[in-house]
């Protein structure tokens, strides 16, 4: 596995097991994630899951919002929003930089 792997946010590198040892949770909590379609693994060539770092993420958003008391649909409508929250301020950002501007919001002089 080249180090480029490593660093791809998205690159399916870790095991259920070691999903669910890195998260704190039960590996049947990932799979039920996985049956919702909340995170979707891609699986091995022996048909075993296999997670990336971005999916162990939005698992462990989806924990910490079971935790405070949010059922599957509200946990999963929050975690969509805060996606399309991220997404939208990564594009502000992009259009400031091809603007000019700074990250403050100031239009150059």
């Amino acid at each position: 596995m080249s180090v480029s792997k490593l660093d791809d946010e998205h690159y399916p590198a870790f095991t259920t097991g070691q999903a669910a040892e890195l998260l704190g949770v039960e590996q049947p909590f990932l799979r039920s994630l996985d049956a919702a379609g909340v995170v979707s693994p891609e699986r091995s060539e022996g048909g075993h899951r296999r997670y990336s770092r971005h999916q162990l993420n939005q698992a462990g958003r989806m924990r910490v919002l079971f935790d405070e008391g949010h059922n599957l649909i509200s946990a999963q409508r929050i975690l969509e929003l805060e996606n399309e929250l991220t997404a939208a301020y990564e594009e502000i950002g992009a259009l400031r930089a091809r603007l000019g501007e700074d990250d403050s919001g100031d239009a150059p002089r």
